[in-house]
C-alpha cells in the first residue's frame, strides 16, 4: 500500500496472547491493546509484520482479522501475503471495517477493530469465503475442506485443544481459565480454593454438585458504589467428552482482601498441604499446626479444621482400616522373608455374618485376659524354650489373668509382683509421705528381719495399712524374699514403664503402624547404645 495516497488512520483494538474455543468460535483470555493514528495503508505486508512484532514483543507467524460487526465464525480472514494485505486496506478506505487476529507459535493472538465514519457501499463490498484452504480457521469455524473430509468421517479431525489442569503445578500458581478442563468437580474446587487464598478473594458456592459449580465473591456484601464482587465462575460436564470444564468466567475484582474463607478452605485441604509436615512430625500439636497453617497462607484457620486435618492426614497416610487390616497377612509373611527365624502367629475370630476380625498378633491382642495371656506365655516358652520355667523370673503387675496363667503356664518360674503398682494401689487408701517411705524401706530390705521392723512401724500407725500390704503376699515384692539363685534383683518395672510411656503414641496407631513405629524405635535405641 506504499502507493496509496490515502491517509488511513483508524482506532485499532489487537488481541493477543489468548486461545480460540470453537463452538462457537470466540478468542479466551487476550491481552487487549488499542491503536490510533496509525496509518496501515502506508505499510507494506512485511512492514506490518514488523509493527505487530514490535506492539506484541513476539513473532507474528500467523495474522487473521476480522470485521468489527461479524462473528469470527462469519468473518474470519487470514493475511498472509502483500496482495491480500493490500486488498483489504482497499476496502477498509471504500468504509470497511476489520480486525486483524494473529497467531504466533504460543497460540497468542492479536485482533484488532476500526472506527470510521464512511457509510457502507454495497457495491464495493468484498465478499469471499473466509476460511477455504486455512486448515487452521477451517477447524475452529467447523468449516471441512475436501481434503479434511475423509478424515472427519473417520473420526480423525482434531478439536481446538483446551488448556488442561495440571495437578502437579505449584498451589501459588493455579489460576482458574474460561475453558480448562478438570477430571472432576474436586480439581477445580482445589484450583479455586489456592486462587482465593493466594489472593485473599472471599469465594463461595453458591451451587455445588457432581454435575455442576457456580462460584461467586463476597456473599452478601458491596463496595461505597452499592456493588458487588462481579466475579463469577460457572462449569458443567462437557457434552463431547468426560471433562469438568469452566464455560463462563468472569475474573474481574473490587474487593479487599480477606482472612478468613469460610467453608471455601476445607480441613482436606489444610491436610493436603501439610500432609508431609504431619508425616514426619506425627507429634506436632494442634496449635501449632493451627500456626504454620496461618504463616505459611496468611489466613486463620480454626482449632477444628486444624484438628480434623491432621486426623485427615493419618488416614490418608495409613489407608482405612479395612485397607489397613487387609494387609496383616501380607506384613507377617515379610517379616519371616526378611527376618529368618521369626515367629508370627495371628489368631482371627470369624463372626456369624462371615465377618473376620483379628484378635491376635503375637505380641498383640484386643483385649487383657487370661485366654489371651495364655496364649502369649505359649509362645515365649515355644520362642525361649522356658519348659515349666526353671531359672526364669517374671514381673508384672497385679492383673488377675496374667497370675493365673502364669501359676498354670510356668509354675516353677518365681513371678515377682512389681513393687510401683504395689505402692500406687496402696497410697490410695493410706495416704501421707510417711507410709511412701515406709513402704519403699520394707520393700528395699535384703533380710526379712529388717522387712518386720519396717512393717511392724507402718502396723504402729494404721493396722489396717499393715494388713492391706501383708494380703499382697510380701514375698513377691520384697527383695528381703526373693530367691537367692536368681540373677536379678529387680523388684518393680520400670523399664517396661518407660518403654510403654515412649509407644504411647505408637498404641494409638493402626496395628502395622505401631509395630513399625515401635521396631524402629526399638532398632534406633539398641544402635545408639552400641556408639
Amino acid at each position: 500500500m506504499t502507493s496509496s495516497s490515502t491517509v488511513m488512520y483508524v482506532s485499532v483494538d489487537f488481541h493477543y496472547n489468548g486461545f480460540f474455543s470453537p463452538n462457537p468460535l470466540v478468542y479466551l483470555d487476550p491481552v487487549k491493546t488499542n491503536v490510533r493514528n496509525v496509518d496501515f495503508g502506508g505499510f507494506t505486508y512485511k512492514e506490518f509484520l514488523l509493527w505487530l512484532t514490535k506492539l506484541t514483543n513476539g513473532a507474528c507467524d500467523n495474522v487473521y482479522y476480522c470485521m468489527r460487526k461479524e462473528s469470527l465464525c462469519e468473518g474470519i480472514r487470514r493475511i498472509d501475503s502483500d496482495a491480500v494485505y493490500s486488498l483489504e486496506s482497499d476496502s477498509l478506505e471504500n468504509g470497511k471495517g476489520y480486525a486483524l487476529d494473529e497467531e504466533d507459535d504460543k497460540d497468542s493472538e492479536v485482533s484488532m477493530t476500526m472506527e470510521y465514519e464512511h457509510e457502507w457501499d454495497d457495491e464495493d463490498e468484498h465478499t469471499f469465503d473466509k476460511t477455504v484452504r486455512d486448515p487452521f480457521l477451517d477447524k475452529l469455524s467447523g468449516h471441512i475442506s475436501d481434503d479434511d473430509e475423509e478424515e472427519a468421517n473417520n473420526g480423525k479431525l482434531k478439536d481446538v485443544v483446551f488448556p488442561i489442569d495440571n495437578e502437579n503445578q505449584e498451589w501459588e500458581q493455579m489460576v482458574p481459565v474460561l475453558g480448562m478442563k478438570f477430571s472432576n468437580p474436586l480439581e477445580l474446587k482445589l484450583c479455586i480454593t489456592n486462587y482465593a487464598v493466594k489472593n485473599g478473594y472471599d469465594l463461595w458456592y453458591e451451587k455445588s454438585d457432581h454435575e455442576r459449580l457456580l462460584v461467586k465473591c463476597c456473599k452478601g456484601k458491596t463496595n461505597k458504589q452499592g456493588k458487588g464482587c462481579p466475579f463469577r465462575l460457572w462449569a458443567t460436564w462437557m457434552s463431547s467428552e468426560k471433562s469438568f470444564q469452566i464455560k463462563s468466567l468472569n475474573d474481574m475484582h473490587n474487593c479487599a482482601r480477606v482472612f478468613k474463607f469460610g467453608s471455601i478452605v476445607t480441613y482436606k485441604w489444610i491436610a493436603k498441604h501439610f500432609m508431609n509436615h504431619i508425616l514426619q512430625k506425627p507429634k506436632m500439636s494442634i496449635r501449632k499446626l493451627k500456626a504454620k497453617v496461618s504463616k505459611k497462607f496468611n489466613l486463620i484457620a480454626s482449632v477444628g479444621q486444624c484438628r480434623n486435618a491432621r486426623k485427615y492426614a493419618f488416614q490418608e497416610i495409613e489407608g482405612t482400616l479395612k485397607e489397613h487390616y487387609a494387609k496383616t497377612w501380607s506384613y507377617g509373611e515379610e517379616i519371616r522373608r526378611t527376618n529368618p527365624g521369626s515367629t508370627v502367629k495371628m489368631d482371627v475370630d470369624v463372626m456369624p455374618d462371615g465377618t473376620t476380625y483379628i484378635s491376635k498378633f503375637y505380641a498383640v491382642v484386643s483385649v487383657e485376659s487370661k485366654e489371651t495371656w495364655k496364649w502369649f506365655i505359649d509362645l515365649l516358652i515355644e520362642d525361649l524354650g522356658m519348659g515349666v520355667g526353671h531359672g526364669l523370673t517374671l514381673i508384672s503387675d497385679q492383673h488377675k489373668g496374667l497370675l493365673e496363667a502364669v501359676k498354670e503356664r510356668v509354675p516353677a518360674a518365681e513371678h515377682r509382683q512389681c513393687a510401683r503398682h504395689i505402692c500406687a494401689n496402696f497410697l490410695k487408701r493410706f495416704k501421707g509421705q510417711v507410709f511412701r517411705k515406709l513402704f519403699w524401706y520394707a520393700a528395699a530390705v535384703t533380710t526379712p528381719a529388717k522387712f518386720e521392723q519396717h512393717m511392724n512401724e507402718i502396723k504402729k500407725l494404721e493396722p489396717l495399712a499393715y494388713d492391706h500390704l501383708m494380703e499382697r503376699d510380701p514375698k513377691t515384692w520384697s527383695k528381703a524374699f526373693f530367691k537367692t539363685d536368681k540373677a536379678c534383683d529387680a523388684y518393680e518395672n520400670g523399664i517396661s514403664e518407660s518403654f510403654n510411656s515412649v509407644i504411647e503414641v505408637a498404641r494409638k496407631r493402626p496395628l502395622i503402624t505401631m509395630l513399625e513405629e515401635i521396631r524402629i524405635y526399638v532398632m534406633e535405641r539398641l544402635y545408639r547404645q552400641k556408639i
